[in-house]
C-alpha cells in the first residue's frame, strides 16, 4: 500500500486533543443543598448518571478516535495493488461511412464510443488501453494510456467519417499491440459481421433497419427536353420510391416521380423535363423516409459547362480551325477577321491564323497557324517561307509529353505543299519536322502561358486538315494549352479530385459541404485533393486578370457504406493468446469515507441515548 497524500496523516494529531478533553472535562461533583426537594432530585440524576457515564464516555471518544482515523485515511488516499486484478484492452473504433446510420435517434457511431466509455468505466482500476479509429485513415488514437478520463476525452473527440475504410491497416496495428502483449483484450466495435475472427471480439452495435439510395446519375439532352437516368435501390424490402428532381439549383421540383425496387437489387429509372434543352445541374431526392440519409439524393454537374472556356479566333478562313476547336472541346468561339482585329484581353485562348499581332496576348494560351513574323515573347523566330522536299513526320520521342500530346492518333506521315521555317529560341516539345525543322510544336511563352505553333497553312494540306488525326491532335493540344480544370463532377467520398491549375491561375481555395476552406498547393501542374466528406464541393479559382471561375463536384457515400448490415470475410490477428493479467489498482477513498460516517452516526447515537437518560 501506498498513499498518494501522506500529509493528510497530520489530522491524526485531533486523537491526542480527544483524549485529553475527555480526561480534563468536568465530571460531576457532590454539593451540599438547602432543600430536600432538591436533594431528592439530584438523588434521582446520580442514579441515572453512574451507571452508564464510564461506558458512554469511553465508547463515545473511541468511536471519535476512529471517526479521526478514517478521515485521515480518506485524505491521505491509500493505493492499494490487487495482483493479477487489471487487463490490457485495445479498442477498434470503426468510423466508416455505415456508422453515420441513425438508430433511436443516435448515430451508430455515437453508440459505439458510448458502448467503449462504457467499458473502459468498469474496468478495473489499472488497466491500460490501446484505441485504433478507423476513419479517413487507420490511426492509433492513444496506446497504453491508464487515465481512465483522458482516454474518453480523446474518445469523444473523434468524429465519423464518410468514406470506406479496409481491413488491413487496422489489421495491422492490432497485430502489432498483439506481438508486444499475447495479454492484450482486442475488441472491434462496428456495425458489421465477420464471418471468422481470431484473437479479436467483434462488438456489432448496428440493430436491423431500412435504407433506400440513389445514384449513377447521368444526363442528356434529347428531342427539346432534359432526362436525366438514375438507379434506385432499396437494401432490405420492396418498396415504392417516391422521386423529386430538381434542375440547375431551383428551390421546387420540376418533376415528380416513383419506382418501384425489389430489395437488394438496383433499379434503374428515367426522369423526363420537357421543354428544356440546357442544364446546368440536376439533384434527384427520394422522399421515402429511412435510416441513413446520406445517399436519398444525388446530385451531377454539367462538366462541359463547367469547363467552358472563352476563345478568339482571328482569321480570314477560319473553318478548319474553328471545326477543330468545336469537335475537340466546348468553347465559346469568337471569330474576327485579321483586319478587324484589335489588341484584345479577357479570353483563354487566342488563334491567329496567317497573321501576327502587333503585341502577344498576356492572358491566356495562344496558338499560331502559318506565322508571318517573330513576335516578341513567342520564344519562336520567323525565318521565311519554305517548299518541302519531303512528307512531315511525327515525332517517335517515347517522352511523356510527346506521347500525351500524340495520344490516340495515327502518326501517319503527311504532306505539305509549303511551310515556315522556325528557329527556336525557348523550350518547346515538337511533334512534327519537315527536312528537319520543326512543324508543329508546343511550350510555353513568356508570359507563362501555353503556346502551340502549326509551321504551314492548314489549306495547304488538306488531306491532313480533313483527317481523324488533325481532330485528335487538335483535342490533345486544347487539353494541353487550357486544361479542364476538373475532369468529373461525380465522386464518392475518399476520393481524389483532381484540379488541373491552369496558365494564369493565381489562387484556389477549396470549400466542402461542411463548410471547411482548403488552399491547396497552386506551384503545380496538377493539385490533388481528398475528398472526405458527403456533399457538394466548392472549386474556386482566381485567375491572374482577377477573374474568378467556380466549379463544383458532388461527392456521394461509397456504395459499400449504404448496406445497414452488411457482412465482411473473416478478421485474424496471428498467435496464441495467453491470459497474464495486470497489476490493479484500489485507491477510492468511498469505502472510508462511508466507514466515517457510520462512525459518526453511531457516536451521535450514542450521544443521543446519553441525552435521553439524563431527561
Amino acid at each position: 500500500m501506498s498513499l498518494l497524500y501522506p500529509l493528510g496523516l497530520l489530522l491524526l494529531i485531533a486523537i491526542p486533543i480527544l483524549i485529553l478533553i475527555y480526561i480534563i472535562k468536568n465530571k460531576y461533583t457532590e454539593k451540599t443543598v438547602s432543600s430536600i426537594y432538591l436533594w431528592n432530585l439530584s438523588e434521582r440524576f446520580i442514579k441515572k448518571r453512574r451507571p452508564i457515564s464510564r461506558i458512554v464516555g469511553l465508547i463515545s471518544l473511541l468511536l471519535q478516535i476512529a471517526a479521526v482515523i478514517m478521515l485521515a485515511v480518506s485524505v491521505t488516499q491509500p493505493v492499494f495493488v490487487i495482483p493479477r486484478a487489471a487487463k490490457e484492452y485495445c479498442f477498434i473504433l470503426d468510423g466508416s461511412g455505415s456508422m453515420n446510420i441513425v438508430e433511436g435517434g443516435q448515430t451508430r457511431f455515437d453508440k459505439a464510443k458510448d458502448k467503449i466509455e462504457g467499458m473502459i468505466d468498469d474496468a478495473f482500476k489499472g488497466s491500460a488501453y490501446s484505441l485504433i479509429f478507423v476513419g479517413n485513415t487507420t490511426d492509433t488514437i492513444f496506446e497504453n494510456y491508464t487515465d481512465k478520463e483522458r482516454c474518453k476525452k480523446l474518445l469523444s473527440d473523434l468524429e465519423v467519417s464518410y468514406c470506406e475504410t479496409g481491413t488491413a491497416d487496422l489489421v495491422s496495428k492490432a497485430q502489432a499491440l498483439f506481438d508486444a502483449n499475447h495479454s492484450v483484450d482486442i475488441y472491434l466495435v462496428t456495425d458489421k459481421n465477420y464471418g471468422q475472427t481470431e484473437n479479436m471480439t467483434v462488438l456489432n452495435i448496428a440493430s436491423e433497419g431500412e435504407n433506400y439510395a440513389v445514384s449513377d446519375l447521368s444526363y442528356s439532352v434529347e428531342n427539346g427536353s432534359v432526362v436525366v437516368r438514375g438507379t434506385a435501390m432499396s437494401y432490405v424490402n420492396d418498396a415504392s420510391l417516391g422521386l423529386e428532381l430538381y434542375l440547375d439549383g431551383e428551390s421546387a421540383p420540376a418533376v415528380l416521380g416513383s419506382v418501384n425496387v425489389v430489395g437488394g437489387t438496383p433499379t434503374p429509372f428515367e426522369l423526363v423535363c420537357e421543354n428544356r434543352i440546357q442544364l446546368k445541374s440536376a439533384r434527384v431526392a427520394i422522399t421515402n423516409g429511412d435510416i441513413l440519409g446520406l445517399d436519398n439524393e444525388a446530385v451531377i454537374y454539367n462538366v462541359d459547362y463547367e469547363n467552358s472556356s472563352r476563345t478568339l479566333i482571328v482569321s480570314d478562313y477560319p473553318f478548319y480551325i474553328q471545326a477543330g476547336l468545336i469537335s475537340a472541346g466546348n468553347s465559346q468561339i469568337e471569330v474576327v477577321k485579321t483586319e478587324d482585329y484589335k489588341q484584345k484581353s479577357g479570353y483563354d485562348l487566342y488563334v491567329f491564323d496567317s497573321f501576327t499581332p502587333e503585341e502577344l496576348p498576356q492572358d491566356g494560351a495562344v496558338w499560331f497557324f502559318n506565322p508571318q513574323s517573330s513576335l516578341g515573347g513567342t520564344n519562336f523566330n520567323y525565318q521565311g517561307d519554305s517548299y518541302p522536299s519531303s512528307p512531315a513526320t511525327f515525332s517517335k520521342s517515347t517522352a511523356k509529353a510527346v506521347k500525351n500530346l500524340l495520344s490516340g492518333i495515327t502518326a501517319k506521315d503527311f504532306e505539305v505543299s509549303k511551310y515556315v521555317r522556325i528557329g527556336l529560341s525557348g523550350r518547346f516539345t515538337t511533334l512534327a519536322t519537315l527536312d528537319g525543322s520543326p512543324l508543329i510544336f508546343a511550350g510555353t511563352n513568356a508570359y507563362g502561358n501555353r503556346e502551340v505553333v502549326f509551321a504551314f497553312d492548314l489549306h495547304d494540306s488538306a488531306a491532313f486538315t480533313l483527317s481523324m488525326d488533325y481532330s485528335l491532335l487538335t483535342a490533345n493540344l486544347l487539353n494541353y494549352s487550357f486544361p479542364a480544370i476538373i475532369n468529373g463532377t461525380s465522386y464518392y467520398a475518399g476520393d481524389t479530385l483532381e484540379i488541373n491549375i491552369v496558365p494564369g491561375a493565381e489562387s484556389l481555395y477549396v470549400q466542402a459541404p461542411g463548410g471547411k476552406e482548403y488552399y491547396p498547393d497552386t506551384s503545380i501542374a496538377v493539385c490533388e485533393f481528398r475528398l472526405s466528406e458527403v456533399g457538394s464541393y466548392t472549386v474556386t479559382m482566381t485567375m491572374n486578370d482577377k477573374s474568378v471561375r467556380t466549379f463544383n463536384v458532388c461527392s456521394s457515400l461509397p456504395e459499400a457504406e449504404r448496406v445497414p448490415n452488411p457482412t465482411e470475410s473473416m478478421l485474424i490477428v496471428r498467435g496464441i493468446a495467453e491470459n497474464n493479467m495486470r497489476n490493479g489498482i484500489y485507491d477510492s477513498i468511498i469505502a472510508f469515507l462511508i466507514i466515517f460516517a457510520v462512525i459518526a452516526v453511531a457516536d451521535f447515537g450514542v450521544y443521543t441515548y446519553e441525552q435521553y437518560q439524563l431527561r
